[in-house]
């Protein structure tokens, strides 16, 4: 499963997290999973944030790439 927000479409293996539907509150259960889901995206995010400061290559792996004519 992938977490993700709204701008995903609705296909079974990405999770998005629950928001209120017609201004009615979230139940227990949906705001401990949304809460949840939301620390491990933060945690993820920040994450790739340090991959990306310590290896310059993940931020621009085709800087140098050029394409042959054949």
């Amino acid at each position: 499963y992938y977490l993700t927000d709204g701008i995903y479409p609705e296909w079974a293996t990405l999770v998005k997290s629950i928001k209120e539907k017609n201004g009615v509150p979230l139940t227990r259960k949906e705001a401990h999973f949304t809460k949840a889901q939301e620390a491990a995206r933060k945690d993820i995010e920040r994450a790739f944030g340090v991959l990306l400061a310590r290896f310059a290559i993940v931020r621009g792996p085709a800087r140098f790439w050029e394409k042959k004519p054949w």
